[in-house]
């Protein structure tokens, strides 16, 4: 494989706030986040308090510098993501943060706020993995590093026998239904300020059921 995976530490955050920026430029990403000093700072500060989430796993894909026509540099972080573990019988929270200076608070609010509340209302008190967040290098993406982040947390679900939740950029749903991810809903927003000039964005919500057991004939 071109690329190993391990948990990220502290000293990974600046390079996956890097990563974070310049792989989403969907008019959701533009409009939440000025590519500003404040916001970036932000994110950093969150990326390292979550770290020790309990029932968190962080991890990077790293290139292994092998692989057919593979010029990138080995040990680089090329991907990054962050898996949460099951809570039976505990329903998703809601509450959102206090958002950076410079960020479109309205924007942040009304969309992170529903996505909440969506998954709340879709998973209920089901225990399953949540896949928060999933972020490529440009520069990696189509070599499966972030394919191999996701599956990762999908063999844990599947040993587990529960479900594997997302929220997927519909640029990203291809690739999550290959995976085995079926659309379970979708929010549309409309997004307009002075970095988006009035585009709609939706935003899906996706689930994947684990696979179930062949008993056999006569079962």
């Amino acid at each position: 494989m071109p690329f190993t995976l391990h948990p990220l530490t502290s000293s990974d955050v600046p390079r996956c706030v890097d990563i974070y920026f310049s792989s989403f430029q969907n008019p959701h990403s533009i409009g939440c986040w000025p590519r500003v000093a404040s916001v970036r700072e932000w994110w950093e500060n969150m990326l390292y308090t979550e770290l020790d989430e309990p029932g968190a796993y962080w991890l990077k894909a790293v290139s292994t510098g092998t692989g057919s026509g593979n010029k990138s540099p080995s040990g680089e972080i090329a991907a990054f993501a962050k898996w949460v573990e099951p809570k039976p019988g505990v329903e998703p929270e809601t509450d959102l943060p206090e958002w950076p200076e410079g960020a479109d608070n309205a924007l942040c609010d009304e969309t992170f706020g529903s996505w909440a509340r969506r998954r709340r209302i879709l998973m209920g008190a089901r225990g399953h993995w949540y896949l928060e967040i999933v972020a490529t290098d440009p520069a990696y993406q189509g070599r499966g590093a972030g394919s191999q982040l996701m599956r990762w947390g999908l063999e844990k679900a599947d040993t587990q026998g529960v479900e594997a939740y997302l929220e997927a950029s519909p640029e990203a749903v291809p690739l999550y239904k290959k995976l085995g991810f079926a659309e379970a809903d979708k929010i549309d927003t409309f997004i307009s300020n002075e970095r988006v000039n009035g585009m709609w964005y939706r935003n899906l919500f996706m689930i994947r059921e684990p696979p179930r057991l062949d008993r056999g004939a006569g079962s």
